[in-house]
């Protein structure tokens, strides 16, 4: 068993970075991201079902070849399995470019504020007493709203930056035990 530590320490992290990601697709199901995948597959700020399903399959495929290495003890299995791995890995990278800040998108405003052309504010400000009661309603109206509401530390960004190194880690550790075995 002593030789086949890196073959298991693999495995283990394989199957901690498919937990990560199995818990981020589920959050992504739960708040409605498949039906918006499905409904508008070409969104700018959606992510990729084929690209999600692509990344998934290709690491399952490769999981399920690392299990059959294990237990045959068939070298080329290993390489096989790094091979589903890499470009998993691949789509994985280009899910995170898609899919920040997790799990997508920045809230849009219920409506767009109210544009005051330039040349308005140009004119205002070249009257000193204009341009202070600008500012004096500005900061009444300002000063007349609760208190934004403190956003504190959030552990979610920490999941799939998690999934991303625990996917290196996966991929060195493989490969480590790969070329020990040939």
């Amino acid at each position: 068993m002593a030789g086949r530590t890196l073959d298991v320490a693999a495995l283990l992290v394989w199957l901690l970075t498919e937990s990560f990601g199995a818990f981020m697709l589920r959050g992504w199901i739960v708040s409605g991201g498949a039906a918006r995948a499905r409904r508008q597959p070409r969104r700018a700020d959606g992510m990729s079902l084929p690209v999600l399903a692509s990344h998934a399959g290709l690491n399952l495929t490769g999981l399920l070849f690392w299990v059959i290495f294990l237990l045959s003890g068939v070298k080329v299995l290993a390489w096989v399995a790094i091979g589903f791995m890499a470009p998993a890995i691949g789509l994985g990278i280009s899910t995170v470019a898609i899919w920040t800040p997790y799990p997508g998108g920045q809230p849009k405003p219920d409506e767009p504020p109210p544009r005051v052309p330039d040349a308005v504010i140009k004119r205002a400000l070249e009257d000193d007493a204009v341009a202070q009661r600008l500012v004096d309603e500005m900061l009444e109206r300002n000063l007349a709203q609760p208190p934004a509401r403190t956003v504190g530390w959030s552990w979610r960004p920490l999941i799939p930056a998690g999934h991303g190194v625990l996917a290196i880690v996966t991929f060195l550790l493989a490969t480590l035990a790969a070329i020990a075995a040939a």
